[in-house]
C-alpha cells in the first residue's frame, strides 16, 4: 500500500502539470463541467433525500386518514354488524369497506380478522393471490392462511398471530411464513406501526371494534413504502438524464461562452504586447459595464496616465538639466579655448577666465547638489527627524541668520502663534533660507521681508513676504516646476537654478505640509507654508 503512495504523487503531480499547460479558457471550462457535476450529484442526493421524507411524511397521512375514515365507518355500522351472526361478520365488514379496499399497485392492502380466526382473505382471494405472487413469488393454489388472537404472557399485549401454510399433499402442509400483527387494547386508540412483515418494511394500522357479545373484529390497513422506489427511480433516472445533458451541453459550449466572455482580457493582452514605452499616449476603450473587466481597464487607463507623465516628465527633466550644464560648459571650454589661444601672458584676460570658469563651476556644483537633494526627496531617501518645535525660537533664529547673510534688508518677524509644531528642525531651516535667498534676490535693497505665522484650521500657516516686483499671474502656477523661470537673463545674473521652490515643495511633503503662493505685480510676493499641527507620519 505504501508503495503505491509515490506513484499516486507523481500521477497527481502529471495531472497539475497538464492542466498548467491548457489555455485559460480551457481550465475555466473544465473546473465549470467539475463544480457543475459536483453540484448535480449534491442536488441529486438531497432531492432523493427530501423526497424520501415526502414520501414517508405523505404515507403517514394517507394512512391515518385511511384509519380515520375506516374507524368512522365501523362506527356508524356497529349496530348492524352486531345484528348479524359472527360467522358472516367479516363479509359483512368487509362490504361495508369495499371501497376502501381498492388499493394501487399492491401498495395499500386491507385485511380483515376477528377473534374467532377468520379472515377476509377467502372473500378475494384471486386479489390476495395477486399480491402474494407478486411479493412472496409462490404460487397461491397450495397456500392457506391461518390467524389467532393471543396475549402476551409478560406485558399482556394483545397481538394477531398470522400463520401461512403451504400444502405438500390432500393431508399435509408446512408452516413457511408467520408474522405478528400488533393491535390495539380494548377500547384503545389507534396506532400506526412500522415493522418488518414477510421481508418488506411496512407501515400498517390496526382499527379495532368490539362488540357487547364478546366479539372483537380487526381491520388491518398494510402500506408498502417500499414499493415508492418505482417513483424514487423514475425521478433520479430523469434527474441523471437532465445531469448527462446539462454537462455535454456545457462541455460542447462552455468554452465557446467562455472565450467570448475573456475576449476583452485577450484584447488587453494583444494592446500590452503591441504597446511600447515610445508610445503611451494610446487608452484602451471601456464598456461601461461598470464590471470586473471594466474597472480592470480603467485601472490600466489609470497607469498608463501615470507612466506616460512620469515618461515626459523624466524627458522633460533630462532636457532641462542637460540645458542647464550644457551653458556653464560651453562657458567653461570657451575660456579655456581662449586661454590656449590667447596665452597666460595677459593677466586681465587670465583673471576674467579663471573668475568665469570659478563662477561656472559653482554654478554647476551648486546645480548638482540641489538634483541630488531631489533625488533623494522623491526617493524617500531623505531622513525626516520629526520632532517638537517652539515656533518663536525657529523664528528667532531664522530671523538672525538672514540679518548675518543679507544685511541689505530689512527682516521682520511678527508670529501671531506661537505654539509648538512637529517639524524637522534641519529641514525647515532649508526651507526658510531657500525663501530668504529668493526675497532676497527679488526684492530691491532697503526692503522690508516679513515672516507671519498663525493657526488655520488644522495647518500651522507661514507666510514670507517680500516687496518686489511681483509675479504674472499666469506664471505661478508654473513656480514650482523644475528649471522653470520668469527671466532666463535675469536668473543667470542671479545665479538662479530654477531648483529652489522645487526642494522647498519636496522638503514640504515630506514633513506632510503643502506651499501656495500669491504674487501681485509691482507689489511683492506672499508664499505660504502649511504643515500639520498634528503629528505626522511620513
Amino acid at each position: 500500500m505504501l508503495d503505491k503512495v509515490p506513484y499516486l504523487n507523481s500521477g497527481l503531480k502529471a495531472i497539475k502539470k497538464r492542466i498548467r499547460k491548457m489555455k485559460f479558457s480551457t481550465r475555466v471550462t473544465l473546473a465549470n463541467v467539475f463544480l457543475f457535476t459536483l453540484l448535480i450529484g449534491i442536488g441529486m442526493g438531497f432531492v432523493t433525500l427530501l423526497t424520501n421524507q415526502f414520501l414517508y411524511f405523505k404515507n403517514r397521512e394517507d394512512l391515518l386518514n385511511k384509519q380515520l375514515q375506516i374507524e368512522e365507518v365501523l362506527k356508524k355500522e356497529q349496530d348492524t354488524i352486531l345484528a348479524a351472526s359472527r360467522n358472516d361478520r367479516v363479509g359483512l365488514i368487509y362490504q361495508k369497506l369495499e371501497s376502501y379496499y381498492l388499493f394501487d399497485h399492491y401498495k395499500t392492502l386491507i385485511m380483515i380478522i376477528d377473534s374467532d380466526g377468520k379472515t377476509s382473505y377467502g372473500l378475494n382471494k384471486d386479489v390476495y393471490d395477486l399480491l402474494l405472487m407478486d411479493q412472496l413469488k409462490i404460487s397461491p393454489q397450495n397456500m392457506s392462511i391461518k390467524s389467532m388472537l393471543e396475549k402476551s404472557t409478560t406485558t399482556g399485549q394483545e397481538m394477531i398471530k398470522v400463520e401461512m401454510f403451504r400444502s405438500i399433499n390432500a393431508t399435509e402442509s408446512v408452516k413457511f411464513q408467520e408474522t405478528t400483527i400488533h393491535i390495539p387494547q380494548q377500547y384503545g386508540p389507534s396506532i400506526i406501526t412500522e415493522s418488518n412483515i414477510l421481508g418488506f418494511d411496512t407501515l400498517y394500522t390496526a382499527i379495532r371494534l368490539d362488540t357487547a357479545d364478546q366479539y372483537s373484529a380487526f381491520v388491518v390497513v398494510f402500506l408498502y413504502p417500499a414499493l415508492d422506489n418505482d417513483f424514487l427511480l423514475s425521478l433520479n433516472s430523469a434527474l441523471s438524464i437532465s445531469a448527462i445533458i446539462g454537462i455535454l451541453f456545457l462541455s460542447i459550449f462552455g468554452k465557446y461562452f467562455t472565450k467570448r466572455a475573456l475576449r476583452p482580457l485577450l484584447e488587453l493582452s494583444n494592446i500590452a504586447q503591441n504597446m511600447n514605452k515610445e508610445v503611451l499616449n494610446y487608452r484602451i476603450p471601456t464598456n461601461e459595464s461598470n464590471d470586473e473587466i471594466d474597472t480592470l481597464i480603467k485601472s490600466l487607463n489609470t497607469m498608463l496616465v501615470n507612466l506616460d507623465a512620469s515618461f515626459e516628465y523624466q524627458k522633460r527633466f533630462v532636457s532641462d538639466a542637460s540645458h542647464e550644464l550644457r551653458i556653464p560648459l560651453t562657458i567653461v571650454l570657451g575660456y579655456v579655448e581662449l586661454l590656449k589661444t590667447m596665452g597666460t601672458e595677459n593677466q586681465a584676460l587670465l583673471k576674467e577666465s579663471l573668475d568665469a570658469i570659478e563662477d561656472e563651476s559653482t554654478h554647476m556644483k551648486n546645480l548638482v547638489e540641489k538634483l541630488l537633494i531631489l533625488a533623494r526627496l522623491e526617493n524617500h531617501r531623505v531622513r525626516v527627524n520629526l520632532e517638537p518645535i517652539k515656533i518663536d525660537d525657529l523664528m528667532v533664529k531664522m530671523r538672525q541668520e538672514s540679518l548675518r547673510l543679507y544685511p541689505t534688508h530689512n527682516f521682520v518677524c511678527r508670529p501671531e502663534y506661537s505654539g509648538i509644531m512637529v517639524a524637522d528642525m534641519e529641514l525647515m531651516t532649508q526651507v526658510f533660507r531657500a525663501l530668504s535667498e529668493n526675497a532676497v534676490k527679488y526684492s530691491p535693497e532697503g526692503s522690508t521681508i516679513t515672516c507671519t505665522c498663525q493657526l488655520k484650521n488644522q495647518y500651522i500657516e507661514f507666510c514670507i513676504t517680500d516687496e518686489g516686483q511681483g509675479i504674472a499671474k499666469e506664471s505661478i502656477g508654473n513656480l514650482t516646476n523644475r528649471f522653470y523661470r520668469l527671466n532666463e537673463d535675469r536668473n543667470r545674473k542671479t545665479g538662479g537654478t530654477g531648483l529652489g521652490l522645487s526642494i522647498v515643495e519636496a522638503l514640504l511633503k515630506a514633513q506632510g505640509g503643502h506651499i501656495r503662493i500669491e504674487s501681485t505685480l509691482n507689489l511683492g510676493t506672499q508664499v505660504y507654508l502649511y504643515l500639520p499641527k498634528k503629528n505626522f507620519t511620513p
